[in-house]
């Protein structure tokens, strides 16, 4: 069985004048959801072996914000595509991958949103993802398959879904 482990940004500041939508670090709020994410996935055992990261500001910070509470670090790639991508470059980044270990998206929305909620299709605690996928959240899904070329939406369900409100 493979993991995906589905981290939205947290909460990030509104780009200043002049500055890139691209260059947005995270605000109070979102620096002070990481380390109650950390935990929550340390507790739980949510390890990934490789992480694919938009190379975003706030995307990069999340990340950074939660590496300490992985026992062993994971392999980390920062793909342009996650940027601005959609669920199905999301999805194409996963098929992507080579070796059966559970990784982790840190990404955007609407894409995150979109790519859970389709590969969560109308199973268990799918409509909280469809209603809403808040800033620092995350999805873990698993998937009925031995690789990740092999993933199918249909194959897959929704494991966990924890927002930094209800840690």
């Amino acid at each position: 069985m493979l993991r995906l482990f589905l981290l939205r940004h947290a909460k990030s500041s509104w780009a200043m004048p002049g500055q890139r939508d691209f260059d947005r670090p995270l605000n109070e709020r979102g620096r002070g959801d990481l380390p109650k994410i950390a935990a929550l996935m340390s507790r739980r055992g949510f390890i990934p072996g490789h992480v694919y990261c938009s190379p975003a500001a706030r995307t990069r910070e999340t990340l950074a914000g939660i590496l300490p509470a992985f026992s062993s670090a994971p392999g980390i790639s920062y793909e342009s595509s996650l940027y601005q991508g959609d669920a199905r470059t999301y999805y194409d980044c996963l098929r992507d991958h080579g070796e059966a270990e559970a990784l982790m998206i840190v990404g955007h929305n609407p894409a995150c949103e979109e790519l859970a909620a389709w590969l969560a299709g109308g199973g268990a605690g799918a409509a909280s993802i469809e209603e809403k996928f808040p800033t620092g959240a995350l999805a873990v899904i698993e998937f009925d398959a031995a690789t990740w070329p092999a993933i199918l939406p249909s194959g897959a369900r929704l494991a966990d879904f924890v927002a930094p409100a209800a840690i």
